[in-house]
């Protein structure tokens, strides 16, 4: 038998490890940045660079247009050739239809402050350091349009790895959502299903012996509360007929969506500048525009060649010139990752409405088909990571309306042998709910029955989350 010396030995592992470059992590950083915010970066770059100029001038559609199809083509042979899309599609983008490219935002309200903004604006309460604010915001970035948090802690820590190099674990993950997403308002936002939610706002919105009750219900009594079972209800609370009126009226008072009451869903009821403009011609053609806004034309100050001809003779001198060309460098870099960002933009656009041109064409949900990131990134010859980057935050104006990226990626489930979109089955059961006896709704069971007749086999618990999707209360709520 040997020693346990001799079970003890060095061992070299040889890793390696992917190191992005600084021009990488710019072009990164810009790429996940909406208009608005990729406007605050540049200012912010133009303040802190004086050798970096902004040209900020008027330019008609044409030449917006222009400018922005001959960024299109460089590189992009592939995605600009005539195959790309069909006989009657003579390429994109295009020049738009209207004289000036930047009245495509769509105004929802007096309030310009989205549901995402109210969040961040509120990490300032709390003591964060530069690296949990960076794990908060892409806390609050995960966030679904009901302000639930759906998306496993796990695969937040993989993403923030993966796409934004930043490291953390399920632990400190679990602290930021309770200790300072979930303590943000409105109550209930970053709860991770309905019953989380619902407890959060009671916690936060009763006192006494009436919170106690509406927790106690939430956590020990969630199934029987889910099954409206309101004579149990009333019996293991020790509730008389008025106590149990009461209780069910504060439950009513509850928010189901704490994010739809800020703008979270689709609601009217915020501003949201599109970051594509996608318009369809006479002919059924389609155009594209990149909406840059008011950006400015970034160039390098024309005395910065003269300055870096200099002689630099003292020491003084010679570090002023190294910190000159440090500056000029810089200013160059950024200039480059601007013009890359357009570029891995529009190239991530056209492939999406390459692979989901009907929809584009008719505005018909039902005619969605199933794409993922994978399928953008395959057409495109980016990463995944990039595509994700691009569609993430990021909207685009149709003549349908006003849709997020990530709108466009769908999953399939499938149907007599054949793909159908989630969007089918939404469709449809829409269409059962609107045409349901409001006196007498339909329950969750009943509406998995119907959607199996017309051939939709979907599972209970994924109907109450196809509800939440589409705005749907529980039929109880919806007896009119």
């Amino acid at each position: 038998m040997p020693h346990a010396s001799q079970g003890q030995r060095a061992v070299q592992v040889q890793t390696q490890m992917q190191t992005l470059s600084p021009q990488q992590v710019l072009l990164v950083r810009l790429t996940e940045l909406p208009l608005n915010e990729l406007r605050e970066r540049i200012d912010k770059e133009l303040e802190n660079n004086p050798w970096l100029q902004g040209e900020q001038q008027e330019r008609d559609a044409r030449d917006f247009a222009e400018e922005h199809s001959a960024e299109a083509e460089k590189g992009t042979a592939s995605m600009d050739s005539s195959d790309s899309y069909d006989d009657e599609d003579d390429g994109i983008p295009r020049e738009p239809k209207d004289s000036n490219v930047e009245t495509h935002t769509r105004e929802l309200g007096d309030s310009t402050e989205s549901f995402f903004d109210h969040l961040v604006a509120q990490l300032g309460e709390y003591s964060l350091s530069d690296h949990e604010k960076e794990v908060m915001q892409y806390l609050i970035g995960s966030l679904a349009d009901d302000g639930l948090l759906r998306v496993p802690l796990q695969q937040i820590v993989d993403e923030l790895d993966i796409y934004q190099n930043i490291q953390t674990d399920i632990q400190e993950l679990e602290h930021l959502l309770t200790s300072v997403l979930q303590q943000m308002e409105p109550a209930g936002v970053g709860a991770r299903d309905l019953r989380e939610c619902l407890t959060l706002q009671a916690r936060r919105n009763y006192q006494g012996e009436v919170r106690d009750q509406l927790v106690v219900l939430f956590q020990r009594y969630w199934d029987d509360f889910s099954h409206l079972r309101w004579s149990r209800i009333q019996h293991v609370l020790k509730l008389d007929d008025t106590q149990l009126g009461q209780l069910r009226q504060r439950i009513q008072r509850l928010n189901p969506r704490p994010g739809g009451s800020l703008g979270g869903d689709s609601s009217d009821n915020h501003a949201i500048t599109p970051d594509f403009i996608v318009e369809i011609d006479e002919n059924g053609s389609i155009h594209l525009t990149l909406n840059e806004g008011e950006l400015p034309r970034l160039t390098i100050s024309p005395d910065a060649e003269a300055e870096m001809r200099m002689p630099a003779v003292t020491k003084v001198e010679r570090e002023a010139m190294q910190y000159l060309r440090k500056q000029v460098g810089d200013a160059r870099m950024f200039i480059d990752a601007i013009a890359q960002r357009r570029d891995t933009m529009i190239r991530t656009m056209k492939a999406i409405i390459r692979l989901q041109r009907p929809f584009f064409i008719e505005g018909d949900e039902t005619l969605l088909r199933p794409m993922k990131l994978e399928d953008v990134a395959k057409l495109t010859g980016q990463d995944i990571s990039t595509v994700s980057r691009v569609s993430n935050s990021k909207y685009v104006q149709t003549h349908h309306g006003l849709y997020p990226l990530r709108w466009f990626f769908t999953s399939g489930t499938i149907q007599n042998g054949d793909e159908v979109t989630v969007r089918k089955t939404l469709a449809a059961l829409r269409e059962i709910v609107d045409g349901e006896d409001k006196a007498h709704p339909l329950s969750d069971e009943k509406l998995v029955a119907l959607l199996q007749e017309k051939g939709y086999v979907v599972a209970r618990r994924t109907i109450a989350k196809y509800r939440a999707q589409l705005g749907i209360a529980e039929s109880r709520m919806r007896k009119g």
